[in-house]
């Protein structure tokens, strides 16, 4: 359970996108290309958003940004309005978001101050936790069983410098392997390529869930750091990012954000609870 203190620096982070839910939304809504929302997502960052069925974008935030662009059809007056979506990966989603690529980033995307200079970001969607994964028969028990071992993480993910933090302080002198995504790392750690694989716990605990031996890896109960995730969009976009934040906000009230949250974090094969954390931020958008 996270501490409020901490709570209090995740929502001041989010804070630096909108500091409180409208209902209506001030100026004029505009979309990088006339008549079609460009949406960005990951396709492998289950069960945030991932290539589902035919390759489909799928998952818990395109549930959730589906509303969204619902709303955005009610809002434009445009029923017909056309959704393209495009493939991100965790070191080109920011730049794909500034340039004006995509119009909503629809993934996994941790809020950090860093991150927050460069672009605005909705109401927290999810809390999670930076986390060590390794395979259970390792030896490895703790953060400082590390010491000159491989690890492995994402290009541009927020568990690089949490770990290279706890590097410097403890004087692991961790060997950092980076890789393009999930798979790729997770991959690593199977065929024992690396020692550890450190991303968000939420991730990790879903890749070990549906590996063919669950049961063959461990995540260390250590944290690395904590943050919200949200939906990641342009700083010059803030009709749309009230917009956002507005039905983010409905969801709640309706029921259906725990609707969809449900579908994707308690099925019958993975069980990750709602943290208390999101629970009150449900209850109090924003605040």
């Amino acid at each position: 359970m996270r501490s409020d203190k901490v709570r209090v620096l995740a929502i001041a982070l989010a804070g630096m996108m909108a500091n409180a839910v409208a209902a209506e939304t001030g100026g004029q809504l505009k979309l990088a290309k006339p008549g079609t929302i460009t949406i960005g997502y990951r396709d492998a960052s289950q069960p945030f958003s991932f290539a589902g069925a035919q390759h489909q974008p799928a998952g818990y935030t395109i549930d959730l940004c589906g509303a969204v662009i619902d709303a955005i059809r009610k809002e434009l007056g445009q029923p017909d309005l056309k959704v393209s979506y495009v493939p991100v990966s965790s070191s080109d989603r920011i730049a794909k978001v500034k340039e004006g690529a995509i119009d909503l980033e629809c993934g996994s995307t941790s809020v950090t101050a860093q991150r927050a200079t460069e672009v605005a970001f909705s109401t927290p969607i999810f809390y999670s936790d930076t986390k060590v994964m390794v395979r259970a028969d390792a030896g490895i028990r703790n953060i400082a069983d590390l010491k000159d071992k491989r690890v492995i993480v994402n290009q541009g993910a927020s568990g690089a410098p949490a770990l290279a933090k706890a590097d410097l302080d403890q004087g692991l002198h961790i060997q950092f392997v980076k890789s393009h995504d999930n798979v790729e790392s997770f991959g690593a750690l199977q065929q024992k390529k690396v020692d550890a694989f450190v991303h968000d716990d939420v991730q990790l605990a879903q890749l070990a869930a549906t590996a063919s031996n669950p049961k063959g890896f461990v995540l260390l109960k250590e944290s690395l750091a904590s943050d919200p995730i949200a939906i990641m969009l342009r700083k010059d976009n803030k009709p749309l990012q009230q917009l956002v934040d507005a039905t983010l906000t409905k969801l709640s009230a309706s029921g259906e954000f725990t609707k969809i949250y449900s579908k994707w974090f308690l099925t019958p094969t993975f069980k990750f609870p709602m943290s208390d954390s999101l629970k009150r931020e449900l209850k109090n958008p924003g605040k």
